[in-house]
């Protein structure tokens, strides 16, 4: 298991690496949604440097999406794991991804 690594490329940007799965997606979150905090516009997250997911990866997806809508903030999913998007698309939320 790798710890996800929450890196502000610029101010329009966030790019995330290791294993997003549930012993990791807390203190992601945390770290996406402080960084989100200070955004403004449009975000993108970019996560092609993601290497597992799990259903706690969408759990976190949305509470960012929430997140941005509260503070008028378009947020753009960049380069989902294949295995993100199957599971969006299992559960119905595919359309929730971008």
């Amino acid at each position: 298991m790798t710890a996800v690594k929450v890196e502000q490329v610029s101010a329009e940007e966030i790019r995330l690496s290791g294993d997003m799965i549930f012993a990791t997606v807390l203190s992601a979150r945390t770290s996406l949604l402080s960084l989100l905090s200070s955004a403004s516009g449009t975000c993108r997250v970019d996560w092609s440097g993601i290497d597992r997911v799990d259903s706690s990866a969408l759990s976190m997806w949305l509470v960012c999406q929430r997140y941005a809508q509260s503070r008028d903030l378009k947020l753009v999913l960049e380069n989902p794991p294949s295995g993100f998007s199957s599971i969006a698309g299992l559960v119905g939320l595919a359309d929730r991804l971008s």
